[in-house]
C-alpha cells in the first residue's frame, strides 16, 4: 500500500539522520526548509542536514521544514509516546508543511532483553485510544523473502489522520531500536476523495492481496543475504520466484534449508539431486489440481548462489 510504504521510508530516512546530527543542533532549531532561504549559518553540517531531511523538489508547491529535538519530543504538538522501562529517547524530528505540523519521527533505545516490546505498544497505545489498523487480508506474498529482524505496527484513531506507526528492530548485542512515526495530515486526503489510507476501512467486495498464492514464503536462512529479483512471475498455470544469494553454504546445503520450509508448507518431495554446483528437487503441491514444484540452487561463484522456485499446473 502506497501510504504505508511512504510512512516507513520516512521513518528510516529521518530517524537515521537524527542520530548522526544530534550533537550539532540546539533543541528546536530549524534544520532547513524547501522553497525557503538557505541555512542561516555557514555550518556545512547544518546545510547537509537541511538537504537530507527535506524533499529535494516540492511537487505540490508547498514549503517544507524540519525541526530537530535531540533527547526530547517537541513541545507542540503533543504526541503519545509510551516508553518501556529503561528506554532512552534519542530524539525526534518534526516535519512541517506550509508551517503546519505534518509528521513526527522519534527514536528510542530500549534495553536489550526487554520482553514483548510489541505487546507493550499494543497495550499502552490502546489505553490512549489507538487501535491496530484494519487488516487487509493475507498478503499471500510467496517465494524468496529476505529475513527482516523487526516488527512493524500501524495504529489508528479513525480512517483519517493522525496515523501512528511503530517499527521495532531487534539486533544481536545492541539495544532494541524503536522508531515511532506519526502522520498528522496527508495532502492526498481531501473531502470526497477516494484515497485509501492505512487506516481506511476495506470496501466490501475488494480483494486485497493476490500475489504468488501457490508459492509459500521462503525466508533467507540465518547468514544468507538475498539480493535482487525476489519478486516473481505468476499466471493461471505457472508461478515463479527467483533471487540471488550471498552465502558460503553449498548448493546442496542451501537447497536443504529451503526444502525444509517447503515441507512445512505442505509440499511433498518427489525427487532430489545434488551434483557439484547444482542442487534441485521436485515436489507435489497440496490442494486441488495437479500442481508440481521445482526448487533449484546453482553455485555461480565462490559465495554467489542463484535461486529459483516454481509451481506449475500439469
Amino acid at each position: 500500500m502506497r501510504g504505508v510504504v511512504f510512512i516507513l521510508a520516512a521513518v528510516i530516512a529521518a530517524a537515521g539522520a537524527i542520530v548522526a546530527y544530534e550533537q550539532f543542533r540546539p533543541v528546536g532549531q530549524r534544520a532547513g526548509s524547501q522553497g525557503a532561504s538557505s541555512p542561516q549559518s555557514g555550518d556545512p553540517t547544518q546545510e547537509l542536514a537541511s538537504r537530507l531531511l527535506t524533499p529535494s523538489y516540492s511537487f505540490d508547491g508547498a514549503t517544507y521544514e524540519v525541526r530537530l529535538f535531540p533527547t526530547q519530543l517537541p513541545p507542540d504538538p503533543k504526541i503519545d509516546l509510551p516508553q518501556p522501562a529503561g528506554a532512552r529517547l534519542v530524539g525526534s524530528a518534526l516535519r512541517l508543511r506550509n508551517g503546519t505540523a505534518a509528521s513526527l519521527d522519534a527514536v528510542l533505545d530500549v534495553p536489550a532483553g526487554t520482553s514483548d516490546v510489541v505487546g507493550f505498544y499494543d497495550r499502552e497505545l490502546a489505553k490512549l485510544g489507538w487501535s491496530l489498523a484494519p487488516g487487509r487480508g493475507p498478503s499471500n506474498q510467496g517465494g524468496f523473502i529476505q529475513a527482516y529482524p523487526g516488527t512493524s505496527r500501524m495504529y489508528c484513531k479513525g480512517e483519517n489522520p493522525p496515523w501512528y506507526s511503530v517499527n521495532i528492530i531487534t539486533l544481536p548485542s545492541a539495544p532494541i531500536d524503536v522508531r515511532a512515526h506519526v502522520e498528522f495530515t496527508s495532502p492526498n486526503v481531501q473531502a470526497g476523495s477516494t484515497f485509501m489510507g492505512p487506516c481506511s476501512a476495506q470496501p466490501q467486495g475488494v480483494q486485497v492481496g493476490g500475489g504468488l498464492n501457490k508459492l509459500p514464503a521462503l525466508h533467507a536462512p540465518d547468514g544468507v543475504i538475498l539480493r535482487g529479483g525476489m519478486g516473481g512471475m505468476s499466471g493461471n498455470d505457472r508461478q515463479t520466484s527467483e533471487s540471488g544469494a550471498t552465502t558460503k553454504l553449498s548448493a546442496s546445503d542451501l537447497e536443504a534449508q529451503f526444502a525444509q520450509q517447503l515441507v512445512a508448507a505442505g509440499w511433498t518431495k518427489l525427487a532430489r539431486s545434488a551434483d557439484g554446483p547444482i542442487a534441485w528437487s521436485t515436489w507435489k503441491l497440496p490442494g486441488d489440481g495437479d500442481w508440481r514444484g521445482l526448487l533449484l540452487v546453482n553455485e555461480t561463484s565462490g559465495d554467489r548462489r542463484s535461486l529459483m522456485v516454481r509451481a506449475e499446473l500439469n
